[in-house]
């Protein structure tokens, strides 16, 4: 495995130095990530992966641009395992969209996004971009539903020390939306909206966010009578705090769904302290899910009777960067989830996860 690693570096370093980041012409620019992440977890579920994309910007006037960024991942082989192999990686367009630069700093943008209401939003899949050997939670979206097509209106605006991007946005999505026991159900996501507001000053960054959507979903499903319209909301909020060389960065983000699917609270905290070219850090996380009652034509089956999913996630890590482009980390971390059901907690299921990574970007 640590040889598989270093033949990874060493590959992704000449790739690196080949491919750097290429204003390819005064219009156009080209840039690229990469990512490998070794897993080591106490119940024997090592993983070796995989993940990088490319990211194209083309100006086409002054006021008009397109950005577009496409994201590898491994995938599935013919029996629906995990496949390291180059033919079985998945791409997804995660950015296509284009921007309409209008007068007094505002911006129009028309195309396929991911949802807006996080500090990560744009950068998530780019793990240069932040501290830790993962993003602190597990998923930043809905349930399965993390992105829209549609349009955006973004504003940038000063006063005093303070610099602001506020941004409105209109749209809808198809997607699966997971109802937290296993079920997932095809759903059509309209009239979504998304408001968001992020604040930056010298010492802090705030990142506030609202989404709200209607959903309606395939309810063809068998074991479960369901209403097949679902509302959902979500507020999101994160911060960076700067004390000469330590960051405080914290999030929280409440998500709420009609029908049969759960309520879901989802916060991080983690401390950082920058001492030359090292990082470490200390973070925990937690996610809780809250169930609904549902009605079943199976009326012994277990799923019924959870009412709470709580998951906890306590990790110390670093980050070195060996230079602009390419940071190491390593993290290892103690995790536990318990299950709540009407007459008892099952909360025997803990692990410790130790995470090697190389991040780059070029």
């Amino acid at each position: 495995m640590i040889d598989t690693f270093l033949r990874t570096f060493l590959f992704l370093s000449s790739t690196f130095i080949i491919l750097h980041a290429e204003q390819l012409s005064d219009s156009f620019r080209l840039d690229g990530y990469g990512n490998v992440n070794i897993v080591k977890t106490e119940n024997k579920k090592d993983k070796l992966n995989f993940s990088g994309g490319l990211q194209g910007r083309y100006e086409l006037t002054e006021k008009l641009s397109v950005t577009g960024q496409i994201h590898l991942k491994e995938g599935k082989n013919s029996q629906n395992r995990d496949s390291t192999s180059l033919g079985d990686y998945d791409s997804e367009l995660k950015w296509l969209y284009f921007d309409y630069y209008l007068k007094d700093d505002i911006t129009l943008r028309a195309g396929a996004f991911q949802f807006p209401v996080f500090k990560s939003s744009e950068t998530g899949d780019i793990g240069y971009t932040y501290t830790w050997t993962e993003n602190p939670l597990g998923y930043y979206g809905v349930f399965g539903c993390d992105d829209f097509e549609g349009i955006e209106l973004l504003k940038n605006f000063s006063y005093k020390d303070f610099d602001f991007l506020a941004q409105l946005s209109l749209g809808k999505s198809n997607n699966k939306l997971n109802d937290g026991r296993g079920d997932s159900r095809e759903g059509d996501v309209d009239n979504l909206v998304g408001l968001t507001l992020k604040t930056t000053h010298e010492n802090f960054i705030v990142n506030i966010g609202y989404l709200q959507a209607k959903s309606t979903i395939d309810t063809s499903n068998q074991f479960i009578k369901i209403d097949p319209n679902v509302d959902f909301n979500m507020f999101a909020l994160e911060t960076e705090i700067y004390i000469d060389d330590y960051t405080l960065k914290s999030g929280l983000i409440k998500t709420n769904l009609t029908n049969v699917f759960p309520e879901q609270i989802r916060y991080y905290t983690s401390i950082e302290y920058s001492f030359n070219d090292f990082t470490p850090y200390v973070l925990y996380a937690k996610e809780t899910a809250s169930f609904k009652e549902i009605t079943r034509k199976l009326l012994n089956d277990k799923r019924t009777q959870i009412e709470k999913q709580h998951k906890e996630k306590y990790s110390v890590g670093l980050r070195y960067d060996y230079s602009e482009n390419i940071a190491f980390k390593v993290s290892y971390s103690h995790e536990k989830d318990t299950v709540k059901y009407h007459n008892f907690n099952d909360d025997r299921n803990t692990n410790n996860t130790f995470i090697g990574s190389i991040n780059v970007v070029f």
